[in-house]
């Protein structure tokens, strides 16, 4: 995971809450308040600057990865047709031993550029295995070529 992207911007962009995708959504949900809850979340933060827009960027290991939690903040609902700016950010980033946890902030707001919501997603990544320790393990600790009596 690149450490060094804490604090920085990954997507600034604007997007529209579309009719079409709003009742796909509805209609996946399949619920009496699907209607509502469609329109509370519409999109997915990490995804709505496009596939890589957020993995890449912090160097996210797909084969070391996983989606480690995600937290709401709603003002209100979405409105259909409306037209949002999002920015999508790192917010914190944390070594702990053998994991990196990065904290994506995303914030939707309105054309007034009042506060629609926020999302706080969470990427967990088991840092890669260090080679030199595999070795320095396999031989007991010692270095190369030395021995161990």
């Amino acid at each position: 995971m690149n450490l060094e992207t804490l604090g920085q911007v990954l997507v600034e962009t604007e997007v529209v809450v579309e009719p079409e995708s709003v009742a796909l959504l509805v209609d996946a949900l399949g619920t009496p308040t699907a209607g509502e809850v469609a329109l509370r979340l519409p999109f997915f933060g990490p995804t709505v600057g496009g596939g890589d827009s957020v993995v890449g960027p912090i160097g996210l290991s797909l084969e070391r990865g996983l989606a480690g939690g995600q937290s709401f903040e709603w003002h209100r609902s979405f409105r259909l047709g409306e037209r949002v700016s999002v920015v999508v950010s790192v917010e914190d980033i944390i070594d702990k031993g053998t994991l990196h946890l990065a904290t994506v902030l995303s914030e939707y707001r309105d054309a007034e550029g009042e506060l629609i919501q926020r999302q706080r997603t969470v990427f967990v990544e088991r840092k890669a295995d260090d080679p030199s320790a595999s070795v320095a393990a396999a031989d007991g600790g010692g270095s190369a070529g030395e021995s161990n009596t």
